[in-house]
């Protein structure tokens, strides 16, 4: 059992493409909010649900240096063709230790939550943390709000089980509406929150029961060995290194420059 987590901190991840495509991540997005705001949440009106006012947030989008494929550029709008042109560079040593230092400022314990994160979300961040040869601050847990809230609601005596658990479909069933905007990251992690608070007291007692070390998540898949990509400073200055000139020339073979 994990001790009560002061902080949760909600991810999630836009990438190229399903698991068996080693995907990349395209976009990241971490909200952190602070237990005290969980458990006394500002309520809401017609308008929908209302967000806890203090929250940290942190959001960058990533040049995946490989090819995003048609449905994820259809869900959520990002190509190789716009984050090049917007100048963004790889999720690189950079991404990382803002994400370290986004983290570490954070009342302990800290716990990640992501809905279906288990199978996606965590692996793939644990697989791209591994490619810059890093990780989370140790200390860190997470915790899949889909897993939780089949447990929380699973109830054999009533067709509500048979509604889904995608996080629109919950977010219909406490709000009577669909979200505004979907497949964007921060727009997902304010969708997550705003479930995560209809049923913040059962959410927070599943957490503080199951939620698991972060060093126990398995990456997705083993990165190759490092080669080469665009820092942060170089996309600023305008610099290609060498090794990108072979890739350069595929991404405009593909229609991608």
């Amino acid at each position: 059992m994990s001790p009560p987590f002061q902080t949760f901190v909600f991810l999630d991840l836009e990438a190229t493409g399903l698991r068996d495509d080693r995907p990349r991540v395209t976009e990241l997005c971490l909200v952190a909010v602070h237990r005290f705001s969980l458990e006394h949440p500002p309520g809401g009106g017609r308008e929908g649900p209302r967000l806890p006012r203090v929250m940290d947030k942190i959001s960058l989008c990533a040049d995946p240096h490989k090819l995003v494929c048609q449905r994820a550029l259809e869900l959520s709008g990002l190509s190789n063709e716009n984050l090049t042109e917007n100048c963004k560079p790889a999720f690189d040593e950079v991404a990382v230790s803002l994400v370290n230092g986004f983290l570490q400022r954070q009342a302990p314990p800290v716990c990640l939550v992501a809905h279906n994160g288990f199978l996606y979300d965590f692996p793939l961040l644990r697989t791209e943390l591994l490619r810059q040869d890093s990780d989370l601050p140790p200390g860190v847990f997470c915790a899949d709000s889909y897993k939780a809230l089949r447990d929380i609601l699973w109830d054999p005596q009533t067709p509500q089980n048979h509604r889904g658990y995608s996080l629109a479909a919950l977010y219909k069933r406490f709000y009577r509406r669909y979200p505004p905007v979907s497949h964007c990251a921060e727009a997902d992690v304010s969708t997550l929150i705003a479930v995560f608070l209809s049923q913040a007291s059962d959410l927070l007692a599943w957490a503080d029961l199951n939620a698991r070390p972060w060093e126990s998540t398995p990456p997705m898949y083993n990165p190759s060995p490092r080669k080469p990509l665009r820092t942060s400073q170089e996309v600023q200055n305008g610099g290609t290194p060498k090794g990108q000139v072979k890739a350069v020339r595929s991404s405009q073979a593909l229609g991608l420059g």
